[in-house]
């Protein structure tokens, strides 16, 4: 649950940015002369783009703050009154942060999406210090949003609740306040060109954060080892979310304290044998086949699609395969914990929930 609430939040940061971006959209150059073409000034001819566009209308903002309440009505097991108590709310402080940040939202994720469109999802250091200075006058509001909406939705909760929801905001809460940060760093030019608004190395490794450009790299293998650099760890951190495996796992059978101390010593063997894994050296054959593979895409059909990228992904495969198969291990494990009365009691919650949701015969 703590990492299902924790995507909710986060979804709803993104969608109040994004409800920021398309409440109006501005021209791209000046108004052209009275007496001039649609779509032309009057001396380069450039093209015109409306000043009006796509804009946040009462049916848009009521249509996402339904689906967020929907979400917490799932997680938190909300009643009906409280999923409308929570969605009135959020689309009473929504309103609000449109209305007096919607220039300021618009500017900043406007040059976000046109910066990461040209850059293959990074910022150029140039790109991240401007972006840095628009976002700041944001983050009041935004932060006032998180806090004012979560103390009233808190109001509407019963305790069992409240206690899970503050420790979901408390979560959301310090990624607000390393964003901050992030920006703050971005604001004094302390970032590299492998920047990424929701995501940079600088986070944890302040040197990572300004490692200058090999004037010697070829210019493609760069962008490609941007690429391998930026996403590739997301696909091998398999491990991160044993945890939240084991939790859900104690939830649903109801582990005894027996029981959670076992799952926590297969956790802390899995994790150990994970690390061993994923040495330096595994690493270093992962990126250059990452890299390779990512050259090849662009290359003609006859490397990319043929014999080369074949071997690549195959090979790739067989690299991640000894943590796959840890992953499979580990919860096999962990559903080995409890016992026969334990798993039919939790078999039977899920077929109840099933067939209270349109399911006659369920698979469990």
């Amino acid at each position: 649950m703590t990492s299902q609430l924790s995507k909710y939040w986060a979804r709803g940061a993104v969608a109040i940015a994004l409800a920021l971006a398309v409440v109006g959209q501005r021209a791209a150059t000046a108004r052209a002369e009275d007496g001039d073409k649609p779509g032309e000034t009057a001396d380069s001819k450039e093209v015109q783009l409306p000043d009006i566009g796509v804009r946040m209308t009462p049916a848009i903002m009521s249509a996402m703050t339904y689906r967020f309440s929907e979400m917490m009505r799932t997680q938190l097991d909300l009643d009906d009154k409280q999923r409308v108590d929570v969605e009135q709310i959020m689309q009473t402080h929504m309103a609000k942060l449109v209305n007096n940040n919607a220039e300021i939202g618009r500017e900043a994720i406007e040059m976000m999406m046109a910066t990461m469109i040209r850059n293959d999802g990074r910022f150029p250091k140039e790109d991240a210090v401007k972006f840095a200075k628009l976002i700041k006058p944001l983050m009041p509001g935004l932060r006032e949003y998180f806090t004012n909406t979560s103390t009233e939705i808190g109001q509407k909760l019963n305790f069992k609740q409240r206690l899970e929801f503050g420790t979901q905001m408390g979560v959301v809460m310090g990624g607000l306040s390393m964003f901050e940060k992030r920006m703050d760093r971005w604001e004094e030019g302390k970032v590299s060109d492998n920047a990424n608004p929701f995501w940079d190395p600088g986070d944890r490794d302040p040197d990572a954060a300004e490692t200058p450009a090999d004037p010697n790299e070829h210019p493609d293998h760069r962008r490609a080892r941007l690429e391998v650099e930026r996403w590739t760890s997301w696909e091998l951190r398999i491990d991160d979310g044993w945890d939240e495996y084991l939790k859900r796992a104690s939830d649903h059978y109801e582990f005894d304290e027996t029981q959670k101390t076992s799952g926590e010593n297969v956790l802390k063997q899995c994790k150990e044998r994970a690390a061993a894994i994923k040495s330096p050296e595994w690493h270093e054959k992962i990126k250059k086949n990452r890299i390779a593979r990512r050259l090849t895409r662009r290359a003609n059909d006859i490397i990319g699609d043929g014999p080369v990228g074949f071997n690549l992904e195959r090979d790739y495969n067989k690299l991640r395969q000894p943590l796959l198969d840890l992953d499979e291990e580990f919860k096999r494990r962990i559903d080995e914990l409890p016992t026969s009365k334990q798993r039919e009691a939790a078999k039977q919650k899920a077929r109840k929930f099933l067939v209270e949701h349109g399911m006659e015969q369920p698979p469990v």
